[in-house]
């Protein structure tokens, strides 16, 4: 018997509670802050109840962690740390979705000491990419080759038949998020050179990129040099992670940053300001005409669309950002019986002992279930949870702060994802069918 608490009702924890909640012997608990959302996960499973919590209540917090053996965190990821330090003072293992961040890793050994597991880093993206990419470099390493180049592009998007906006997206959990990683410095390595994107040039950066006859547009993210070490290929020559989005998104996006609807700080507008009203003030009483001139046609067309530029009245929000963000998640929400789509690709050009070379690819993609749960959700809370249940059943034997980079880890995992129609779909393809440049075009002018 296994007890698991889940922090968090969002939008991706339902699969994450459907696949703990098979075993009749486990006991879930999912705790969130608006309890109605909690009791409405929990419904229809006789093993699951809801309570309410503060996650900032930190003594609270590591008195409820104690009772469990594996606290599962679907809260933002700026409260990870926190949740973190419940669980080690409270011995509990803890699993996240999220990135590791510096303050999670300054817990490492702290971790360590209390002899728990803390799994980061196994949603989709970070997470899913992860294990198939490290099962195909292991291999490749377990043959005596060398991974010259890696580049792994992954993203949710509306499926083709439910992408009816010029933005070509939707949100499928709070925009906020999606949009800070926007502001974000990018680093990676391009045929052994470092290469760093500046947060203002991000979205001017974009490329093109073709994944099964569909075109994208493609960006870095974060710092992708750091696993050329996580990834255990100190070999490799060029390394970039980075987001998929159809063509146009980026467009759109830099100039909602370049009308300052990015900002984070707080601005104050009159009461009842239109979005018209408000955008000229945001650019200091510019008329919207000369703004219009200096901008692209069909970025200004999609913001318009969106509202941006109308009589509507705007929220009483604090930043342009989180303004923003609520205009986004009104006009940008999936409708009934509308589906989102993961995409996710990794390229290798990989050198045998002998000097020759291959090219090979690694694709998933997932429609989401109108009726069901969301590509993003089942691909998020799914390996969230074969992660946790693995844990408890003492199949993860690695203590302090872990990626699921491991083989002992990412072998199962991936087995299960299989058997939860979850499948990365691999392509072998000889140097001499096609260039480099052919390969991976998306890359060829950095």
């Amino acid at each position: 018997m296994a007890k698991f608490l889940v922090l968090g009702a969002g939008l991706v924890t339902a699969p994450l509670v459907e696949y703990l909640c098979r075993r009749p012997e486990n006991t879930i608990v999912v705790a969130n802050n608006i309890l109605a959302d909690a009791q409405g996960l929990v419904s229809q499973y006789t093993n699951a109840s809801a309570e309410q919590i503060n996650v900032t209540d930190a003594q609270n917090l590591q008195a409820r962690a104690a009772g469990f053996d594996v606290v599962i965190s679907m809260v933002p990821p700026a409260f990870h740390t926190r949740i973190a330090r419940a669980c080690i003072a409270a011995k509990t293992h803890m699993v996240t979705a999220s990135y590791q961040s510096p303050e999670m890793l300054a817990l490492a050994d702290q971790a360590k000491a209390a002899n728990i597991t803390i799994l980061n880093e196994i949603g989709l993206d970070p997470g899913i990419d992860h294990l198939s990419a490290l099962k195909i470099i292991d291999e490749a390493h377990g043959r005596g080759e060398k991974v010259e180049a890696f580049v792994s592009w992954c993203g949710g998007i509306p499926a083709p038949d439910s992408n009816n906006n010029p933005l070509g997206y939707k949100f499928s959990w709070e925009p906020k998020g999606a949009i800070l990683v926007l502001l974000n410095q990018a680093d990676f390595l391009r045929a052994g050179e470092n290469v760093t994107i500046a947060p203002d040039a991000l979205m001017n950066w974009v490329k093109p990129v073709r994944i099964n006859g569909q075109d994208f547009e493609c960006y870095p993210n974060r710092n992708s040099r750091l696993y050329r070490d996580i990834y255990n290929i100190p070999e490799v020559q060029t390394l970039v992670r980075g987001t998929l989005r159809y063509p146009g998104f980026c467009r759109v996006m830099q100039l909602a940053k370049t009308l300052g609807l990015f900002s984070l700080e707080e601005f104050s507008a009159p009461h009842k300001s239109t979005w018209k009203q408000y955008v000229g003030a945001l650019n200091k009483g510019i008329d919207l005409n000369t703004l219009q001139a200096q901008a692209p046609e069909t970025a200004w067309a999609a913001l318009d669309w969106l509202g941006v530029f109308s009589d509507e009245v705007i929220s009483d929000i604090q930043t342009p950002l989180d303004t923003f963000c609520a205009l986004l998640l009104d006009k940008l929400s999936y409708l009934d019986g509308e589906s989102d789509l993961v995409v996710l690709q990794h390229k290798f050009i990989i050198k045998k002992p002998d000097g020759s070379k291959y090219f090979m690819t690694s694709t998933l993609t997932r429609k989401g279930d109108p009726n069901g749960y969301s590509a993003m959700a089942a691909t998020v809370g799914t390996p969230v949870a074969i992660a946790a249940q693995m844990i408890a059943d003492g199949q993860i034997h690695q203590t302090g702060l872990i990626l699921p980079v491991s083989q002992s880890v990412y072998d199962p995992i991936l087995n299960l994802l299989e058997t939860e129609n979850i499948v990365l779909t691999e392509q072998v393809c000889q140097y001499d069918i096609m260039s480099e440049q052919d390969f991976i075009p998306e890359l060829v002018f950095v």
